[in-house]
C-alpha cells in the first residue's frame, strides 16, 4: 500500500531563518573579537621582532669581539633599524641586518635613560651604562601595549605594559 501524503524534504522557512540569525549572531560577536586579536598578534611581532633584533646583535658583539650597534634609520626607530659591527678586524664597519620600516598603525617609541642607538661590546654588554625600553602601542586600539626591556647585561625581553 501507498501512503496517499507525499513526504516532504529539506527545510522550512522557520527552520532557515533560525540558522541565518544563528550565523549572523556569531559574526557580530565573532568580527570584533578576530580585530582585536590581529591588532595585538601584531603589536606582540613587532616586539618580538624587536629582541630578535637586540638579541642578534647582542650575540654577534660576543662572536666578532667588537662593538655592534643597533641604530635607528634616519626618521627614527618607526623607520626600522640597522645592525652594524664596528670594524671587525680592523676592517671597515659591516651592516649584519636592515629592520624594515614598521608599520604606521603601530607607535613605537624608545624610552628611559637609553636614547637613540644602542651597542653592545664585546661581552654582551650594553656601552653607556644605563638600561632602557621601547614602548610598543598601537594608535587605532587603546589597551594594546607592549614593551622590550633592555637590561645593563645585554638582556632584552617583552614584557605587557
Amino acid at each position: 500500500m501507498h501512503s496517499l501524503y507525499k513526504k516532504n524534504s529539506g527545510f522550512t522557512l522557520i527552520e532557515l531563518i533560525t540558522t541565518l540569525l544563528i550565523g549572523a549572531l556569531l559574526l557580530v560577536w565573532g568580527v570584533p573579537n578576530y580585530r582585536d586579536f590581529k591588532i595585538r598578534k601584531h603589536i606582540t611581532d613587532v616586539a618580538n621582532q624587536t629582541v630578535y633584533s637586540l638579541s642578534f646583535a647582542r650575540a654577534e658583539a660576543v662572536r666578532y669581539g667588537t662593538n655592534v650597534t643597533v641604530s635607528p634609520n634616519v626618521g627614527g626607530w618607526q623607520n626600522g633599524w640597522t645592525t652594524t659591527a664596528i670594524g671587525v678586524d680592523g676592517n671597515p664597519d659591516r651592516v649584519l641586518a636592515v629592520q624594515e620600516p614598521i608599520d604606521d598603525t603601530v607607535v613605537f617609541s624608545q624610552t628611559g635613560t637609553l636614547n637613540g642607538t644602542i651597542t653592545f661590546n664585546r661581552i654582551g654588554g650594553l656601552i653607556g651604562g644605563n638600561a632602557g625600553r621601547f614602548d610598543i602601542t598601537n594608535s587605532n586600539a587603546t589597551g594594546v601595549n607592549k614593551s622590550v626591556l633592555i637590561s645593563l647585561n645585554g638582556t632584552s625581553k617583552v614584557v605587557k605594559l
